[in-house]
């Protein structure tokens, strides 16, 4: 019984929060659509006033310039998450680690055409890459 109503609890949680997402969502789109139709009709008043083309011009490429979508609150671009703390990769580094993977792609193919379970030849190639750090690189 108890955990009969502790499903049912649950399925209606989920039911109201997804209906409070999609409440937010058609939300923010009518409140973008709302500052679209403003901005458009600050244009069309511009454009509309008595002055000169070239005024109008000016600011209308002003406005123009000045749309756009806010910034991110999270800026992804700027996160260090996946960095590591090896320095930058150098071109000798990674010239050294494609050689690498060459070789691990030659010994992964000579394994296959001996149908070997064990093949020294890459693993020790394997060995060579992570000592390396070569996924830091790419």
């Amino acid at each position: 019984m108890i955990r009969d109503l502790t499903m049912i609890i649950s399925v209606l949680v989920s039911v109201l929060s997804v209906g409070f997402g999609l409440y937010k969502n058609i939300e923010a789109g009518n409140a973008r659509g709302f500052a679209y139709e403003q901005a458009y009709r600050v244009l069309n008043v511009v454009q509309q006033a008595n002055i000169s083309a070239a005024a109008k011009t000016a600011i209308t490429d002003k406005a123009l310039e000045a749309f756009g979508t806010p910034p991110p609150v999270i800026d992804l671009s700027r996160s260090s998450a996946d960095v590591g703390d090896a320095g930058p990769c150098t071109d000798a580094v990674r010239a050294s680690c494609a050689q690498l993977a060459d070789r691990l792609a030659e010994a992964n193919t000579l394994c296959r055409k001996e149908k070997t379970i064990i093949c020294t030849a890459a693993d020790d190639v394997k060995a060579s890459i992570l000592q390396q750090r070569c996924y830091t690189c790419f």
